[in-house]
C-alpha cells in the first residue's frame, strides 16, 4: 500500500461536515509536488454555482483582464495556450494586452487551484508552512461563500471571503527538499497552536509592511514603481508589492538571491 499523506476538507456547504481526505503519496518530489493540486483540480472542475455560463465567462474575463492589467502595460498578442498553466506563464515573462481575444482564450479553459498561505514556511517557522487550497474561479462560478473556510483564515489573519469548497494542507519546503506532512480534523479548533503561530506571522508581516511603505522602498521589479511591502524570505533583502511582481522578477532575481 503507497504511502499517504492527510487533508482537510472543508465544504461550502454549512450542513456537511469537515472531512479528512486520506491521498497517495508518489516517491518522486516531482510526483508529490503535483499530486495535491491535480487532485484538487479535478474536483473544482466539477463545482459550479448559481451563475450561468455566460455570467461566468463575463466575471471570469473581468478577473483575467484586472490580473493582466497587473502584470503588464504593453500590448502583445496571445495567440494560442493550450492550458492555463502556460498563459500564466506566458504572462510572466511577456507583456499581455487584455484583448477580446486574449482574455477568451483563457475564460475556455479550466480552473485552477489557488494556494493562500496561512503559514509561510519561512525558517523562523522551521520551513513548515500551512495553505488554504481554493478554486480560483471561485467567484467567476459563483459559488457560494464558504463561511468555515474564511473563518478560518480571518483567524489566521487573512482578511478573504472563501468561494466554495476549501481544502487546507500541510507541507515542508526549505528549497532543497520538499515533503508533505499530514494535517488533520483534529487541529481545526481556536486553540491550535498552528492558528496561533498564523497569527504571530501575520501580525509580524503587517508590522513589516507598514515599515517598509514608511521607508519608502520601491517594489525591486523593474516595470513596477509601486512601494516594495513584502520581503523576499529567502535573502530578505529584495521588497516586492505583490506576490505577481515578485513571481515576475524571480528569473533575475534567483541569479543573486542567496539564502540567509
Amino acid at each position: 500500500m503507497p504511502k499517504q499523506f492527510t487533508i482537510v476538507y472543508i465544504p461550502a456547504e454549512e450542513g456537511t461536515e469537515l472531512q479528512e481526505w486520506h491521498l497517495d503519496l508518489p516517491q518522486d518530489v516531482d510526483g508529490q509536488i503535483a499530486c495535491l493540486t491535480e487532485r484538487l483540480r479535478a474536483h473544482f472542475k466539477g463545482k459550479t454555482g448559481a451563475a450561468s455560463t455566460d455570467e461566468q465567462k463575463d466575471a471570469f474575463r473581468q478577473q483575467i483582464i484586472k490580473q493582466v492589467t497587473l502584470w503588464r502595460t504593453s500590448p502583445v498578442v496571445l495567440n494560442h495556450a493550450t492550458d492555463i498553466v502556460n498563459v500564466y506563464m506566458y504572462c510572466s515573462n511577456h507583456t499581455i494586452h487584455p484583448t477580446q481575444r486574449n482574455v477568451t482564450v483563457v475564460v475556455q479553459m479550466e480552473s485552477l487551484v489557488d494556494s493562500i498561505p496561512l503559514i509561510l514556511n519561512t525558517p523562523a517557522v522551521k520551513y513548515v508552512g500551512v495553505n488554504l487550497y481554493v478554486d480560483d474561479k471561485g467567484t467567476a462560478k459563483n459559488l457560494p461563500v464558504n463561511l468555515r473556510a474564511s473563518a478560518i483564515a480571518q483567524a489566521c489573519g487573512k482578511m478573504l471571503e472563501v468561494r466554495g469548497d476549501a481544502f487546507i494542507a500541510r507541507l515542508f519546503d526549505n528549497d532543497d527538499a520538499f515533503v508533505r506532512l499530514d494535517f488533520t480534523l483534529s487541529e481545526i479548533n481556536a486553540d491550535a497552536e498552528w492558528i496561533k503561530i498564523a497569527q504571530r506571522q501575520s501580525s509580524g508581516n503587517s508590522q513589516s509592511a507598514s515599515s517598509a511603505a514608511a521607508s519608502g522602498r520601491q517594489c525591486a521589479s523593474p516595470s513596477c514603481s509601486s512601494k516594495g511591502v513584502h520581503r523576499c524570505s529567502r535573502c530578505q533583502a529584495e521588497y516586492y508589492c505583490s506576490q505577481v511582481c515578485q513571481k515576475s522578477h524571480w528569473r533575475v532575481h534567483k541569479l543573486t538571491c542567496v539564502k540567509k
